[in-house]
């Protein structure tokens, strides 16, 4: 058997979607065979000579652009993986501060992605943005490790409490800033704890009792799996409002919660449109108090009605975006890439494309 392709990440951060979507499925490249995949956080020129493909993930230094263009003079395929929309932030976004239009950080990374032979992205949204800059975008399917489960603890140490959460950074305030009042209106139940990580509504730390609420910093990326799977929520939630700079976010938060069967309740927005009311999660008619609280209160009242909707959305996650299932196609692409830019079809791509299906069909 021919030896898989040389392929190197080279971060611009170890923030989650980083971890989302290269700390995962490295392991699972090396795992069956796809990729001889490694991650590095700064330039090692060594390295990357050797490595047949070289992704650059939002490297805001100018190393970067002058290391894209030896590895290009090598002939070596690079690729540059946009993440995020950071034209369309809105203007009280902390990440303002770093995308400032015209900047040197976005001119940079307008050039990286001018300068690569493809990009990468996440969303369907965000790709319209990428071909202005580069004709060859390419989006990943979104992936989800049912190991996640095995961190589960058993039971809570309250049964009684009824834990509704959310994780996310003070990036999503505006999302939250709509129906922040929404907290005081959960908490006069006496059995729910407001559960958060990463960032916690102003009016949750000055307003509600210290009994009533928990809040978890920021844990390093590689422990986020663990840690959520422990903070044990019954009910998880996902507001997000409508403007460009969410029209490219991912499903991901419903994702997690559906791997760890929490009953959830998202947004009517269109990055959460596979997940269907009524079936996988509750959407509330309106992005209000009342409009989250009708929804939040029926899976309250209802749990085995919040069970069955739990249970379908764990089934979606797993046919749709099991790590196990969909490694390959993402490995796939970086042979598509590579064969497009050098034309010469790498000898390890049959096995990716069909010897695979061998290790698909043993599931988990």
């Amino acid at each position: 058997m021919s030896n898989p392709l040389k392929f190197t990440i080279l971060s611009g951060d170890r923030s989650g979607p980083f971890y989302h979507t290269y700390g995962t499925s490295l392991p699972y490249f090396e795992k069956y065979n796809m990729l001889d995949a490694k991650a590095i956080d700064y330039v090692d020129s060594g390295l990357l000579k050797v490595s047949d493909v070289v992704e650059f993930q939002r490297q805001y230094c100018s190393e970067s652009v002058i290391m894209m263009k030896k590895l290009k003079k090598l002939g070596k395929v690079c690729i540059f993986h946009c993440d995020d929309n950071i034209w369309e932030l809105p203007p009280n976004n902390p990440a303002i501060s770093t995308y400032k239009p015209g900047s040197p950080v976005v001119e940079r990374f307008e050039m990286l992605m001018k300068m690569a032979h493809a990009v990468t992205t996440s969303t369907p949204y965000l790709k319209k943005w990428c071909l202005k800059y580069n004709p060859n975008v390419y989006v990943y399917r979104n992936l989800v490790d049912p190991i996640i489960e095995s961190f589960k603890s058993p039971g809570g140490d309250n049964p009684e409490e009824i834990r509704i959460g959310w994780t996310g950074t003070p990036h999503h305030h505006d999302d939250i800033a709509p129906i922040e009042p929404l907290f005081l209106e959960l908490v006069k139940d006496p059995r729910v704890k407001l559960v958060f990580m990463g960032y916690a509504p102003p009016t949750v730390l000055h307003n509600i009792p210290r009994a009533r609420w928990e809040y978890y910093d920021f844990v390093p990326v590689d422990a986020f799996y663990m840690t959520l799977a422990n903070l044990d929520f019954d009910i998880g939630i996902a507001p997000l409002i409508e403007h460009g700079f969410n029209y490219g976010k991912t499903a991901r938060k419903a994702q997690e919660y559906a791997i760890l069967k929490v009953p959830m309740v998202l947004s009517s927005i269109k990055c959460y449109s596979e997940w269907k009311h009524g079936e996988t999660c509750l959407k509330p008619q309106e992005n209000t108090v009342q409009g989250w609280l009708k929804r939040i209160t029926y899976l309250i009242e209802n749990p085995k009605e919040a069970n069955k909707l739990s249970e379908m959305a764990y089934k979606q996650v797993i046919k749709n975006h099991d790590i196990n299932v969909y490694s390959w196609e993402r490995a796939n692409l970086y042979y598509t890439i590579y064969e497009e830019v050098t034309g010469t079809k790498h000898p390890h791509m049959e096995y990716v494309t069909r010897g695979y299906t061998i290790s698909r069909a043993g599931g988990n």
